[in-house]
C-alpha cells in the first residue's frame, strides 16, 4: 500500500454538497457559455442556409401561380413598377394656382391678339 502524498496533478472533482459559491457561480457561467456556444452555431447555420431557403421559397412561389389554374397571369405582374411611374413625376397630382391659371390664360389672349395683329399686317401688304 501506497501512503504518500495524493496526486496534484489532477483536481479532484467537488461534489456539490462542497461546492463554495464561487464554484457554483463558475460552473452556472460554464452552462450559459455552452447554451450560448450552441445558440451561436445554430444561427450561423441559419445565417448560410437563408440565401438557399430564400431561393426555394421563392421558387415554390412561381411553381404554385404557374401550375394554379385560378390564379390568372396578373398575379405575376410587379405592381411596382406601375406605382413607380406616377411617383416618378413631381407635377403629378398638383393642381395649379389661380394665379398660375390667371397668367396662362393672360399669355393666351397675348398671342392671340399678336397673331390676328400679323394676319391683318399680311393682309394690308398683299391687298
Amino acid at each position: 500500500m501506497f501512503f504518500g502524498k495524493p496526486n496534484r496533478g489532477t483536481p479532484r472533482k467537488k461534489s456539490a454538497k462542497n461546492a463554495t459559491p464561487l464554484d457554483r457561480k463558475q460552473a452556472a457561467l460554464r452552462d450559459t457559455e455552452e447554451k450560448l456556444r450552441k445558440q451561436k452555431e445554430h444561427l450561423e447555420q441559419l445565417i448560410h442556409e437563408a440565401p438557399r431557403l430564400r431561393e426555394e421559397q421563392t421558387r415554390r412561389r412561381r411553381e404554385q401561380f404557374a401550375t394554379e389554374p385560378r390564379l390568372s397571369r396578373t398575379a405575376l405582374v410587379d405592381k411596382h413598377v406601375y406605382h413607380a411611374a406616377t411617383v416618378a413625376n413631381p407635377a403629378f397630382g398638383q393642381r395649379r394656382l389661380r394665379s398660375e391659371k390667371r397668367d396662362g390664360l393672360y399669355l393666351f389672349l397675348f398671342l392671340i391678339a399678336v397673331l390676328v395683329s400679323v394676319v391683318f399686317w399680311i393682309c394690308r401688304l398683299v391687298l
